[in-house]
């Protein structure tokens, strides 16, 4: 059981982050004309619906965790502040997801949102002891929204002056 638990999160992470990414990656190209067409939409809808596949594996191979974790005697993992800090950032993505939907986020903000999520969630997921409490790890997750929001903006920068010049 714990080996499948192992495989479903673990490819719910890879669909995520790779999702999240290529989702990125895609609209920015997408938008360097000004316009996304239908085709980019089609492709982009796509890259969506892998990034929800991947969210929904993730959350569920989790809950299954902490129930196996406490079924097995090993509630000792239940207050690793590793597990506290993911679970968080996982519990932001949908909701980071719901409220850019509804228009409660710009998307200048949800995307390195989503994606910082996505990659921490990975990384936190790697390794088996971070040296880190938990306010720590969260402060280098809020921190690192702020760089890869800078990096997107400077790339959607230098790709809309790039077609001003064309």
């Amino acid at each position: 059981m714990y080996q499948i638990l192992v495989i479903a999160h673990i490819i719910g992470t890879v669909l995520g982050v790779g999702g999240a990414t290529f989702a990125e990656i895609f609209h920015i190209r997408a938008m360097r004309d000004g316009v996304v067409t239908d085709e980019e939409s089609v492709t982009l809808k796509i890259f969506y619906t892998v990034l929800r596949v991947g969210l929904v594996l993730l959350v569920l191979s989790g809950f299954a965790f902490l129930i196996y974790f406490r079924l097995e005697g090993h509630e000792k993992y239940l207050y690793n502040p590793k597990l506290w800090a993911k679970m968080i950032i996982v519990f932001i993505i949908p909701i980071n997801a719901i409220l850019f939907q509804i228009k409660k986020i710009p998307a200048w903000l949800a995307t390195p949102i989503s994606l910082t999520s996505w990659y921490t969630a990975l990384i936190l997921g790697v390794y088996r002891t971070i040296p880190y409490s938990f306010v720590e790890i969260m402060g280098i997750y809020l921190a690192s929204i702020l760089v890869i929001a800078l990096v997107l903006w400077r790339i959607k920068d230098h790709y809309s002056l790039s077609r001003i010049k064309s």
